[in-house]
C-alpha cells in the first residue's frame, strides 16, 4: 500500500470560500463550534469560520477531472461539466455501460468510464454498491493557537442599476443594498490519498480497471490522483466566489507522509518545529511495530532547517521516496 497523508496551514485573508446561507440581504459564511483547552483542566467551546470538507473535495474533483481530460483518461460527461451527481442519480442520466451490469462487474465498469469516482468514490443504492473514497479532507478550520486571532466581518455592497432601468421594470428593488460575511485566519487542513486503491475494485471478487489498449493504466490513474492533490494544495484551487473574492493566502507550512500503511499526521498547530519533531517520533515508533519501512516525512515552513524551498517540492519526493523503498526490497 502507499499512503499519503497531509497537513497544510494557510495564512488566508478576506475569503468567502464557503457561505451556507442568506436572511434578505444578509449572507453569513460557515462557522463550526470546536473545542480550545483553556488550561489543564478546563475546556471551552467557541464558534470560528470554516470551509466544509465537502467545498475542498468538490474543488480537487475538478481539478482531477480537468488532469484527467488532458491525459486522455476517461471522464464522464456532467464530472466535466463540474456537475458530482456521481452514480446516486441512477444509470440512466449517464451515458453509461454499466446498467445491466451487477456486483463487481458493475464497480469495474463504474471506474473504467470515469477516473473521478475511481478515485472519490461512489454509490448506487439501486444496485447495492459503494464505492468508498480514497481521497479524504478535513474541515479547514482555524488552528487552534491562533482562534483568537481568526475574524468574520460583513463587507457593503450595492448592486447598481441606472434610473432608467428601474423605470422600465418598474421595480426599485433592482438597485439594491447587500452585504456579504468574509473571513480571515490561520487555517489548518488535513486528509489523505490512498494510492493504491485507485484502479482496482473494492468489491469481491477484486477486479483492475479495464484499459482500452493502454498500459499501466492504473499507474496514469495514481500520478493524475497525486498531481491534481498537488495542484489543490499548493495552488489553493478551492472554494466559491473566487472572481471577486479571491483571497490573499500563503501557506506557512505543508508536511506530507508516505506510508506503506494508513499512517495520518495530524494538524500542524502551535510551534512548527515541536510538531515536526512529534510527527518524526510517531513516524518511528509507527514503523518499528507493524515491522515496515518507517513513514518517511516531507515538509514545507519558512525557517524550519530541513525545509524545502518550496511547497511545490514537497510533492516532487514522493518518486524518490518510493525508488527507495523499492530498492531495499531486493
Amino acid at each position: 500500500m502507499t499512503w499519503i497523508s497531509f497537513s497544510v496551514r494557510y495564512l488566508v485573508n478576506v475569503e468567502d470560500l464557503n457561505n451556507v446561507e442568506s436572511a434578505g440581504n444578509y449572507v453569513r459564511h460557515r462557522r463550526a463550534p470546536i473545542v480550545v483547552k483553556e488550561n489543564d483542566k478546563t475546556y471551552s467551546v467557541t464558534y470560528v469560520p470554516a470551509v466544509s470538507g465537502e467545498m475542498i473535495a468538490h474543488g480537487y474533483q475538478a481539478n482531477l477531472a480537468d488532469i484527467a481530460t488532458q491525459k486522455g483518461l476517461p471522464v464522464e460527461d456532467l464530472v466535466k461539466q463540474g456537475v458530482l451527481l456521481k452514480r446516486g442519480a441512477g444509470d440512466s442520466v449517464h451515458n453509461s455501460k454499466c446498467e445491466d451490469k451487477k456486483g463487481s462487474d458493475y464497480e469495474q465498469c463504474v471506474i473504467s468510464e470515469d477516473v473521478v469516482e475511481d478515485v472519490a468514490g461512489f454509490m448506487n443504492p439501486n444496485k447495492l454498491i459503494k464505492r468508498t473514497s480514497n481521497i479524504a479532507f478535513s474541515y479547514m478550520i482555524p488552528a487552534l493557537d491562533t482562534v483568537k486571532a481568526s475574524a468574520i466581518a460583513s463587507q457593503f455592497q450595492v448592486r447598481y442599476a441606472t434610473k432608467e432601468l428601474i423605470d422600465k421594470h418598474k421595480n426599485e428593488n433592482i438597485q439594491s443594498l447587500y452585504n456579504v460575511e468574509t473571513a480571515s485566519a490561520s487555517y489548518v487542513l488535513t486528509g489523505y490519498l490512498n494510492l493504491d486503491g485507485i484502479g482496482i475494485t473494492q468489491n469481491y471478487p477484486v477486479k483492475e480497471v479495464e484499459c482500452e489498449g493502454k498500459s499501466e493504466c492504473r499507474k496514469e490513474r495514481m500520478k493524475c490522483a497525486l498531481d491534481s492533490l498537488t495542484l489543490t494544495l499548493t495552488q489553493f484551487l478551492f472554494g466559491a466566489k473566487r472572481s471577486r473574492y479571491n483571497p490573499l493566502t500563503e501557506i506557512e507550512a505543508l508536511v506530507l507522509s508516505v506510508s506503506e500503511k494508513p499512517f495520518n499526521i495530524p494538524p500542524i498547530n502551535g510551534n512548527i518545529k515541536e510538531y515536526l519533531e512529534l510527527v518524526r517520533n510517531t513516524a518511528n515508533s509507527f514503523g518499528k511495530v507493524l515491522g515496515i519501512n518507517t513513514p518517511t516525512v516531507v515538509f514545507y515552513a519558512k525557517g524550519v532547517e530541513g525545509s524545502k524551498s518550496n511547497p511545490v517540492e514537497v510533492f516532487e519526493e514522493y518518486g524518490k521516496i518510493r525508488r527507495i523503498w523499492k530498492n531495499k526490497r531486493r
